[in-house]
């Protein structure tokens, strides 16, 4: 397995230092996963796992495609971030 910093880099910077609308919501989670299975996967990405990526990647084990959905979800709010963080570069 290879992996690759300057992918990694960013989710990781997001992880830290997103805000609230640049943030994995209930709203999000919903529209990714439905109404039920949606509340279900928020509730343990806030209160059981607090958050953190790699307990949650890990607990989509089994569950390949809600494991790419949560990625993808992921995946927007981390470009999110990104997009909204090169207004500050220097130019």
């Amino acid at each position: 397995m290879e992996l690759n910093y300057n992918k990694l880099l960013p989710i990781s910077l997001w992880q830290y230092n997103y805000r609230a609308d640049e943030g994995l919501t209930l709203e999000l989670f919903q529209k990714t996963f439905g109404q039920v299975d949606g509340k279900h996967y928020y509730e343990k990405w806030t209160g059981y796992f607090n958050r953190n990526l790699w307990d949650m990647i890990a607990y989509f084990r089994g569950e390949s495609e809600n494991g790419q959905k949560f990625c993808d979800m992921l995946g927007k709010q981390v470009e999110l971030y990104t997009q909204n963080r090169k207004r500050y570069e220097i130019q």
